[in-house]
């Protein structure tokens, strides 16, 4: 596909866009365009703005600065359901279905047929009918979105942007989620879009898709444009190297306080859980901080899951100091005195509308009972209020509800509440997505007391810089299984280039410490 035929005219045209958040420049002077036909990959590595410039060009965020011109008029969307009407449609990475509509209500939504004032059931089917047969689906129409697997609400998601008579779709990670199957129907697609003249915005760190089916490659790095390359004059090294810049050396490490002579905190053998998690055998020690790395679907949260129990494994073992547990549910895991801090703060780590003393001493309400259904209020301020302290959480209150504390605050309370528990391994899974430089540099402090005092840290996140910069030991993972493990003073190119490109060499993994 790259190479092939692409108009030269532009459909939009971004010019010195800028988008500034609290304490972070998320894009800075960016101008890049998009050509009628043309599948144009966005890469940069997180926190690059890639998500930051799609929300502006449909709505979702209002630029700073900066003009567009879509298809030959100058144009700022107020929301995305403008951007939508006007023929931008988008996959997120994160799906947006309402799970108790079928497949077909979902499709349609807001874009339903009408007869004589009432929905029109006969028309909606034929149209639905029509849709399948044009681009090879065969999701039934009347299945209900909850019933469905992952991959299956992915297709759904790409359905209801096809449905419309779009001139640009934007695709965010589209196959994140989907089987080697489902993602070549997703490519056949994307050529079917192409001989339409409709243009592909295609969002992906994985660099076989880029070369398979992009035109263009635009690179962002640190919220500014670094490059635009035609896709068949360049290489995955110099991609990567542009994705990167400058090697990541001078960083503030923190200290090692591992303990690799003693007895593992905890061992996973050969543990499987289809189809992120594949074989997969590692140690965690006393005072360590194991970094995990990997992209969007390699296996990293699911392996998460599986260690804190909520996924059970369907084959291996795991032990915790030295002793064989069964980890068949979350309660099992915090008894075995593992914590999990979810990917999903909002929905996974808190109850927003309790207030933020409630929310650190929900994972040990039983220490604070005095009676059958009583619970002393006071000794749960108490306790919460040394928590409170110790981390810095700033809110108006220890009554305030936690939905109105900031990202990196909110954070703050869902490790507040683990530690409450006083465990063993403290689980982080993207522990520092989306909050601002300043709370970054607060959790990472945390980490740093965590391991002094002797706690072990499973430590998860996507940016490979930081990972290098709290990790004691780092092991990349892909498409479910352990490819790389490198040592503290790892230069962050190899690692990410472990990252992008699978498997290295099992000598890899034998590293100094």
């Amino acid at each position: 596909m790259p190479g092939g035929k692409s108009g030269t005219r532009n459909i939009i045209e971004i010019r010195n866009f800028s988008k500034s958040f609290p304490g972070v420049q998320a894009l800075k002077d960016v101008s890049m365009d998009i050509r009628v036909g043309e599948v144009h990959a966005l890469l940069g590595e997180n926190g690059s703005g890639k998500s930051t410039l799609t929300k502006c060009i449909v709505g979702a965020y209002h630029r700073d600065s900066g003009t567009m011109i879509y298809d030959g008029v100058e144009s700022s969307f107020l929301s995305p359901a403008e951007s939508f009407k006007n023929g931008i449609s988008v996959i997120y990475q994160e799906r947006s279905l309402i799970p108790k509509l079928t497949v077909e209500q979902n499709v349609f939504l807001g874009d339903e047929l009408l007869s004589a004032g009432l929905l029109s059931g006969k028309q909606m089917r034929k149209r639905y009918t029509a849709l399948c047969e044009k681009f090879g689906f065969d999701l039934p129409p009347d299945e209900k979105i909850y019933g469905l697997g992952v991959a299956q609400q992915k297709l759904v998601e790409i359905m209801k942007a096809l449905s419309r008579n779009s001139k640009v779709v934007i695709m965010d990670e589209p196959t994140a989620s989907l089987s080697k199957q489902e993602a070549d129907h997703l490519f056949k697609i994307i050529r079917d879009l192409r001989e339409k003249e409709i243009s592909i915005l295609y969002i992906t760190h994985i660099l076989e898709e880029v070369f398979r089916i992009t035109d263009r490659i635009t690179i962002l790095r640190d919220g500014r444009k670094v490059s635009t390359l035609d896709t068949a004059q360049t290489g995955k090294e110099e991609i990567v190297n542009l994705m990167v810049g400058e090697v990541f050396h001078d960083a503030e490490y923190i200290s090692s306080y591992a303990s690799y002579d003693r007895q593992p905190v905890l061992s996973a053998k050969n543990v499987v859980k289809l189809p992120r998690v594949r074989d997969i055998s590692l140690d965690i020690y006393p005072g360590e901080v194991l970094g995990i790395t990997g992209l969007t679907g390699s296996g990293k949260t699911e392996l998460a899951r599986v260690l804190f129990g909520a996924e059970k494994i369907e084959s291996g073992e795991i032990f915790v100091e030295g002793r064989r547990v069964d980890l068949n549910s979350p309660v099992d895991a915090i008894r075995a005195g593992i914590a999990l801090i979810p990917e999903d703060r909002k929905s996974d780590g808190l109850v927003l509308l309790l207030e933020v003393f409630k929310n650190i001493t929900l994972p040990a309400i039983g220490e604070f009972t005095v009676g059958p259904g009583l619970l002393s209020v006071r000794r749960e301020y108490v306790k919460s209020q040394e928590y409170h302290k110790r981390l810095n959480i700033r809110s108006a209150s220890m009554n305030q509800q936690t939905k109105y504390l900031s990202g990196g605050n909110q954070q703050k309370v869902v490790i507040a509440k683990w530690l409450l528990t006083n465990p063993k391994l403290l689980i982080m899974d993207e522990a520092t997505q989306g909050i601002d430089v300043k709370a970054k540099s607060e959790i990472y402090g945390i980490v740093r007391e965590l391991a002094e005092s002797g706690f072990s840290v499973l430590f998860i996140s996507s940016e490979v810089q930081e990972v290098l910069r709290v990790s004691d030991r780092i092991i990349v993972t892909r498409d479910g299984e352990i490819v790389g493990e490198f040592g503290r003073g790892t230069r962050q190119d190899e690692i990410l280039r472990t990252t992008l490109g699978g498997k290295i060499e099992s000598s890899n993994r034998q590293v100094v410490r």
